[in-house]
């Protein structure tokens, strides 16, 4: 000290009576940061990953979803136009009579999916999911062959198939039900109510 050099490491020497000076931890106030945390800007980042980290899951998720319900929705009108066109030739007769069967399935389809009345909905949504399911775990446990024009080989699922074919249906079921209740409920789906 008698050099007038300071043991702090380069700052100037303290003089009689002064304390060290003090890391500033509290900022002023705002209304964005009412209790002057010093912390806000990596909270506000916190929170902004968050809403990311959300809105990427959420996108997933909805995707997911979409993927589920248009999986089987997609899957007898594009078997029927494919099957049709393949037994067909011409430059644009295969096309033609593809999108035409498409688009009649399509229509029986969700003539039957819309039906409100409980004797025909839940029949006719089990079944549904009945076949899709089933029909998928055929598939993947059937030999190779063209899943247009030949149907995989008829088997008799075991024990744990059977659970996994039926929770599949519960679930399919359960999620087309809830998809279904507010297409129902539409005008025009009122007109086409088989049993009122």
């Amino acid at each position: 000290m008698a050099s007038g050099k300071s043991i702090m490491g380069g700052l100037p020497p303290l003089k009689p009576g002064e304390k060290l000076p003090r890391l500033q931890t509290v900022i002023a106030t705002s209304p964005e940061n009412p209790a002057g945390d010093p912390n806000i800007r990596p909270q506000q980042a916190g929170e902004a990953a968050g809403k990311v980290i959300g809105g990427g899951l959420g996108v997933l998720l909805v995707t997911v979803c979409v993927l589920l319900l248009l999986g089987p929705v997609l899957w007898a009108p594009g078997w029927a136009g494919l099957r049709v066109a393949r037994f067909l030739s011409g430059p644009w007769q295969p096309w033609l009579a593809g999108f035409a069967a498409f688009v009649a399935v399509a229509v029986l389809q969700t003539f039957l999916l819309i039906q409100r009345h409980p004797a025909l909905r839940y029949p006719i949504v089990t079944l549904f999911s009945v076949l899709w399911v089933g029909g998928l775990w055929l598939e993947f446990n059937s030999p190779r062959h063209d899943w247009v024009t030949t149907a995989p080989t008829l088997q008799m699922p075991g024990p744990w198939s059977w659970a996994l074919i039926i929770s599949g249906s519960v679930v399919y079921a359960g999620i087309y039900l809830l998809a279904l209740a507010p297409v129902g409920k539409s005008r025009w789906a009122r007109r086409w109510q088989l049993l009122k």
